[in-house]
């Protein structure tokens, strides 16, 4: 095994970004073998696409080696289509029973995963924040699969911020959830099959576990260089532009006094308000020169929601390096300004402190800002924990930077 990996990596060292492979097309272009005669299940949904754009689960069905007889499904469903935090119910996909790891039966996934399955494929796409539910739903499964002596195989994908950044506290044991299960970074710097070989080693999870890197993909590189259309993961997730800036106004989200793109064609992409001064916002936040991103100014009218037909403004993330935005500093930047330019407007409310401090993993984060202290001093607060983590997770790395050509 471990050979085989090595050979992968290698491969990867030659090839140029536009052919880079997904786990998946790896796996099935030589790999398969490994699973012949066990019982397969799959945890995934519609991003999980090969080179030729065919679900995985329909090449897993039509491949002799692989005897698929199960998906799992997480939040949002197979088809990535309900709406966030939505009960996802079992269901069928063609002649093959599809579990919910996402809702009220999972104690009858727990004993398909005893008695059905003999290893579990993880093919999905990651959106690179810690408070998006796939990665610990993987984790779930891999923390039971241990139980079960079954084996995980997790098939690798990019990091849509790529695999350098590591940004934002570390989450508290208070604030531990299925948007935070384990100790990790708000932006954690790791593709999935990173994250899950530094979880099973660090957190003990200690499954039996394979990761099937890509070919040809660096930590240096963006979505648009790794050469792949991108798949909507969640229904507010259609681009990678928002999958890149969820990591910072998700959060902000969860304060429901300001609006993050929510119901336009650019969700978590803006931050927003009717009471807000664009041009003085955009201008106040570019001169603090944060890395990667600039902002613009927005004016537009709601279609929706309680501000339908007000007008909204807003400032506008134009990330224009993900691999250099530090996503969780620019969500703490957006609110220390609008907390000073608009004294009089009510940025936190009480019956929504919970929320934003379990997205954001602490309260500290949220308390500072309330104390009116500046950006720098919050990044300061986590910046320990964020540089203890990065030396951690060096050993669990599949990937090396390097010239994007």
């Amino acid at each position: 095994m471990y050979k085989y990996l090595l050979c992968i990596l290698f491969f990867a060292s030659s090839v140029s970004a536009a052919s880079v492979q997904m786990g998946v097309d790896v796996f099935l272009n030589g790999y398969t073998k490994t699973v012949k005669g066990l019982r397969v299940g799959l945890l995934t949904n519609r991003t999980s696409q090969t080179a030729d754009g065919v679900f995985s689960a329909d090449a897993f069905i039509g491949h002799s080696d692989v005897n698929l007889v199960a998906l799992l499904a997480l939040e949002h469903g197979i088809d990535g289509k309900i709406k966030a935090g939505k009960k996802v119910d079992d269901s069928h996909y063609k002649n093959l029973p599809v579990y919910s790891l996402y809702g009220t039966g999972y104690h009858q996934t727990r004993e398909a995963l005893k008695n059905e399955i003999d290893v579990l494929i993880y093919d999905m796409q990651d959106v690179g924040s810690r408070s998006y539910t796939y990665v610990w739903s993987l984790a779930e499964v891999m923390a039971t699969a241990a139980l079960y002596e079954k084996r995980v195989i997790v098939l690798d994908r990019p990091n849509p911020l790529g695999g350098l950044t590591v940004d934002g506290p570390v989450v508290e044991e208070k604030w531990l959830s299925l948007i935070g299960l384990y100790p990790v970074p708000r932006a954690y710097g790791m593709t999935v099959g990173e994250l899950a070989r530094y979880l099973n080693q660090e957190e003990n999870i200690n499954c039996d576990l394979t990761v099937i890197p890509m070919v040809g993909y660096r930590r240096n590189m963006a979505w648009e260089d790794v050469g792949r259309d991108w798949i909507i993961t969640s229904p507010n997730i259609p681009t990678p532009a928002s999958a890149v800036c969820f990591a910072t106004t998700g959060t902000i989200g969860e304060l429901y006094t300001l609006r993050v793109g929510i119901g336009t064609d650019t969700p978590f992409q803006f931050v927003g308000a009717p009471w807000m001064n664009a041009e003085l916002s955009a201008r106040e936040l570019n001169l603090m020169r944060l890395p990667g991103v600039r902002f613009r100014p927005l004016t537009y009218v709601a279609k929706k929601g309680s501000l339908k037909g007000k007008k909204v403004q807003a400032v506008f993330l134009d990330v224009v390096d993900a691999t250099r935005f530090q996503p969780t500093r620019a969500g703490v930047s957006i609110l220390a300004h609008l907390w000073k330019y608009y004294p009089k407007q009510v940025i936190f409310k009480k019956g929504r402190y919970n929320a934003f401090d379990k997205a954001m993993g602490t309260s500290y984060v949220r308390e500072a800002l309330m104390r009116g202290d500046e950006p720098r001093l919050i990044w300061a607060r986590w910046h320990r924990e964020v540089m203890h983590f990065s030396v951690k997770r060096q050993k669990y790395l599949l990937y090396r930077s390097g010239e994007i050509k």
